[in-house]
């Protein structure tokens, strides 16, 4: 029997969101028969792309063996553009960040490609050549907006229609796969985060600006132009001063975002001439904390203009899960209370009554964890790239980078890959 291309890629995607699975699981998670999921089961195995760790009882007394993806099967360089810093990192097949380079940015400041490139290559000079060899492709997390033609627009980064897919292209001999930060970041928590399998789920991430992606009954929403998730720029005040980068006063950014946080409680204590970048929005959250009251009327502004705004989306949407990200996990405490208020207030009571609001646990690498995620679909979904995966070539490379790492423990050399470089 011939193994179609797309059982690996049900397999492979469903063990990289389930982590661990019996093949019982996987005949019930994919709706394949247990024929085809064992025989690719059994090729994926052979090849390195899967792995048994061991055995369950079951019912009728039968030992079932459980699977789960090799995390060295495969590498993926990863980037996050988020807007004050670059992150770029190495994940493995599961997800898992094993090494991260990050660089701050100044304010206003245009990010160059070669800061980008440079990024990587440290990144790939961490790894052996048999580790380099199992580099499948890159992903690559940004802020702002692109076009078509792979041309990036993004306030945040300096940019206005940057032409990043192509100048990365001439750069990298790598494949790339890119996609908007608050995509990435639904489905790093979709996939690996606290949204797991949630068919219904809405990522709201708030830093220099404000994004959302969401699922909606387990599809992504894109949009006609890949553009929908610029919650920021709803208007959520029209009366409101605060003045956003677009333009426009009102907008929700204009308020909650972690530089107007910043702005707003510099005014409110008398202190409007001060630099912002001089300010880090958690010394705000830890004021309100401390009893400050002009830290805690605008933690109040913004929680009541959060909620406002996620009590839009509650009605149009009907999520199952909204998760914070970005800055606000910092400030969960503070802002939670003050979210729910305002869902309570504009949301029919069964629209909220199972409706669960949780903190991101992926922390500061959701945008790599994204980026991975991102990577790891493509890849699975690209026909060269699956062809990799699932060749016993790639095993003998990953057998031969064993060997070398053994050779080199043998020497008294330490193993490779497993410090941060930062």
């Amino acid at each position: 029997m011939k193994i179609s291309d797309e059982w690996f890629r049900q397999i492979l995607c469903a063990l990289y969101q389930r982590r661990t699975a019996t093949r019982r699981d996987l005949v019930t998670a994919i709706a394949l028969n247990p024929a085809c999921v064992s025989l690719t089961i059994q090729h994926l195995m052979k090849c390195g792309a899967v792995q048994g760790i061991g055995g369950l009882h079951s019912t009728a007394h039968r030992k079932q063996e459980v699977l789960k993806l090799n995390s060295e099967a495969g590498y993926f360089v990863v980037v996050d553009l988020e807007g004050t810093r670059i992150r770029i990192g190495l994940a493995n097949f599961l997800g898992d960040i094993r090494y991260r380079w990050e660089e701050d940015l100044w304010p206003r400041a245009v990010l160059e490609v070669d800061d980008i490139v440079a990024g990587i290559q440290v990144v790939l000079r961490s790894l052996d050549e048999a580790e380099r060899s199992s580099v499948l492709a890159v992903g690559v997390s940004y802020t702002g907006m692109m076009d078509e033609s792979g041309a990036v627009t993004a306030v945040n980064l300096g940019w206005k229609d940057f032409p990043l897919s192509e100048r990365l292209r001439e750069r990298v001999d790598l494949p790339i796969f890119y996609d908007n930060d608050g995509f990435c970041k639904v489905l790093a928590e979709r996939w690996l985060g606290v949204a797991e399998n949630s068919n219904n789920c809405i990522y709201v991430m708030a830093g220099v600006g404000i994004g959302i992606g969401c699922y909606v009954n387990g599809h992504l929403l894109t949009g006609e132009q890949r553009l929908a998730g610029e919650f920021g720029h709803l208007t959520i005040d029209p009366n409101a001063p605060d003045r956003c980068n677009c333009g426009k006063t009102g907008c929700l950014e204009a308020i909650v975002s972690s530089p107007n946080i910043v702005r707003q409680y510099l005014a409110k204590s008398g202190r409007s001439g001060e630099r912002l970048e001089a300010h880090p929005v958690t010394e705000v959250f830890a004021r309100a904390r401390g009893g400050d009251p002009a830290a805690g009327e605008v933690l109040d502004r913004v929680g009541h203009y959060l909620g406002l705004g996620l009590s839009h989306l509650v009605n149009i949407l009907n999520p199952a899960v909204i998760v914070l990200g970005g800055d606000l996990i910092a400030a969960q405490d503070l802002l939670i209370p003050a979210i729910q208020r305002e869902l309570h207030r504009h949301c029919p009571p069964r629209m909220i009554a199972g409706l669960e609001l949780k903190a991101s646990t992926l922390g500061h690498d959701s945008g790599l964890r994204g980026a991975a995620s991102l990577a790891f679909n493509h890849a699975v979904q690209d026909e060269r790239l699956l062809k990799k995966i699932t060749s016993p070539l790639l095993l003998r490379a990953r057998r031969d980078a064993q060997k070398f790492e053994m050779a080199a423990a043998g020497a008294g050399r330490p193993r490779r890959g497993r410090s941060s470089l930062l």
